[in-house]
């Protein structure tokens, strides 16, 4: 299961939240009758309230909704944690840029001194 580039939106009505973009793996041990898509939208079971609360957040403060983990309950049920999170502004992205081109640079350096 790949979380990393995955995200939350609720649905326009505000009554469910959808995860969009996960990568979840086919089953290794089943046919192919029974296998699924590996990244298609998933519905979360969230309360119409919540559902509600989150849509609202989204819009008014733009916001967005993450997941953060995955993990199995008492239950095992699926458990999926999420947040609401605000996204980078120009000048720190540009400082990460910065430093994963210095980054970089100093592993290029490194594979050239070995070499030599």
């Amino acid at each position: 299961m790949n979380l990393r580039d995955g995200y939350c939106r609720a649905s326009n009505d505000g009554r469910g939240v959808s995860l969009f973009n996960v990568h979840i793996g086919k089953h290794s041990m089943s046919s192919e009758y029974f296998q699924h898509e590996e990244r298609r939208i998933r519905p979360l079971l969230v309360h119409k309230e919540q559902a509600r609360k989150l849509k609202k957040q989204t819009e008014a403060t733009g916001l967005t909704m993450v997941p953060l983990k995955a993990y199995f309950n008492e239950e095992n049920k699926l458990k999926i944690q999420i947040a609401l999170c605000r996204g980078k502004n120009a000048r720190d992205k540009r400082q990460t840029i910065k430093d994963r081109e210095n980054k970089r640079e100093a592993n290029r350096i490194m594979k050239n001194f070995r070499v030599g």
